[in-house]
């Protein structure tokens, strides 16, 4: 849970106390996601738009790195600024508004391995992507797009025209998308 300045919260389940800020994490955070392997990953760590910063594992309160942990961050190679991120097909994709990263886990000692995936793919808001049992799918600037587990592409859409030239850029954060799996939508 994050506080409306970036910092993490934790609540305990119990509806008499109030979720408290985890000590030693980072704050200015653009958002979060917990890894398959049961990291949690902040995103925009400390207010760096381009950096992801994870905790040790199961353990929320060991941030820095140390030789008895797995705790780590890195800088992700791109100009643009994170938007989400998503578990998918054994891996966490992380989008900026630009291009897309993959983060493998590899264990220690370098724990995460991350991959540029997709180039002028960038998410059209932060909650514009979701994960199905074909892939992860979002909305970007001038498209729609797919991961596959490998790469990154654009999906062909009739209605591309439509939705594109009468988009209100003003209100595009507040796109987000959703799995209707009753359809296959």
């Amino acid at each position: 849970i994050f506080y409306d300045d970036g910092r993490l919260l934790k609540w305990d389940l119990n509806p008499s106390n109030n979720a408290a800020v985890v000590s030693g994490a980072p704050t200015n955070n653009l958002g979060l996601v917990v890894t398959e392997e049961r990291f949690v990953f902040c995103l925009g760590a400390g207010g760096n738009p381009r950096k992801v910063q994870w905790s040790d594992k199961e353990d929320l309160n060991t941030w820095g790195p140390a030789a008895t942990n797995e705790a780590g961050d890195i800088l992700l190679q791109t100009s643009g600024q994170i938007m989400q991120a998503i578990k998918t097909r054994g891996q966490t994709l992380i989008i900026t508004d630009l291009d897309a990263h993959s983060a493998k886990y590899l264990g220690p000692p370098y724990v995460y391995g991350f991959d540029r995936v997709g180039t002028a793919c960038g998410a059209v808001s932060r909650l514009s992507a979701v994960d199905t049992d074909m892939g992860a799918f979002w909305m970007g600037q001038r498209g729609f797009f797919r991961f596959d587990g490998n790469t990154v592409s654009e999906l062909p859409c009739e209605v591309h025209d439509y939705v594109f030239d009468d988009l209100n850029v003003n209100q595009q954060s507040k796109i987000w998308a959703f799995s209707n799996s009753e359809f296959s939508e």
